[in-house]
């Protein structure tokens, strides 16, 4: 349950902060801080993919996994539910033009899905809950922490709100895993580890504008490379 806790603790610290300050940031320095994200998620996926053990569950799951996520459109969709979750935490509609109040909408969205949904924030929980081991979401406190400052900068603080369903969902998460922690064998996890850096290099790549990689489309993955990682050795391995 750390993880959770200190990666909400970051994004509230980072709101008001960026609240308070974030407008000395200056706009060339918010663009090379996200290049630096980029740059830490390209590390983590290759990290990750270094533990592997055997690739074709692996190349199966993400493939299942982003042929379910393109068919029930789940990028879209998050969207569309990051949408709505703005009009809760709308700015004053008599104080703020339609387009700063499309900027907020814009950003708040965005800001929705890095905090909430986002391939760390779903791996993060999953890591922690079946090693204990909370060091994934320990680093996204520290991501979440400056994009906070960043996105309260131009927004408001409200985005500190986003601490409550992210705390949510990442027990969640945590509390599912920790659950099938005695199903979990050592070659289960490598798999996962491997699904995830691929993942996390999609994320880095996106970061850095350089190919739109529909991360939340292989968000699915994650979930059925154990069980078909399971499959396999029981069936394909010598």
């Amino acid at each position: 349950m750390l993880g959770p806790i200190i990666n909400s603790a970051g994004i509230v610290t980072g709101a008001v902060i960026g609240s308070l300050g974030g407008r000395l940031l200056s706009p060339e320095f918010r663009t090379k801080i996200n290049f630096v994200f980029g740059c830490i998620a390209l590390g983590i996926g290759v990290f990750m993919i270094s533990k592997g053990q055997s690739l074709p569950p692996v190349i199966l799951a993400l493939l299942f996994g982003a042929l379910l996520g393109e068919t029930c459109r789940i990028e879209s969709l998050v969207m569309r539910l990051a949408f709505k979750a703005v009009d809760l935490f709308r700015p004053n509609k008599q104080t703020a033009s339609n387009i700063a109040g499309q900027a907020f909408r814009d950003q708040f969205a965005v800001v929705t899905v890095l905090f909430c949904v986002s391939s760390l924030g779903i791996m993060g929980p999953m890591q922690e809950g079946i090693t204990r081991d909370p060091s994934l979401l320990f680093i996204k406190a520290l991501l979440d922490f400056f994009t906070a400052i960043v996105f309260a900068a131009n927004i408001g603080g409200v985005i500190g709100v986003l601490a409550l369903p992210q705390f949510a969902i990442q027990t969640a998460i945590l509390m599912l895993a920790t659950t099938l922690v005695p199903l979990i064998t050592p070659t289960m996890f490598a798999d996962f580890s491997v699904c995830g850096g691929i993942i996390m290099l999609g994320t880095g790549l996106r970061q850095l504008g350089l190919v739109q990689v529909p991360i939340l489309s292989m968000l699915p993955g994650l979930f059925m490379v154990m069980p078909i990682s399971f499959m396999w050795t029981k069936f394909f391995s010598p």
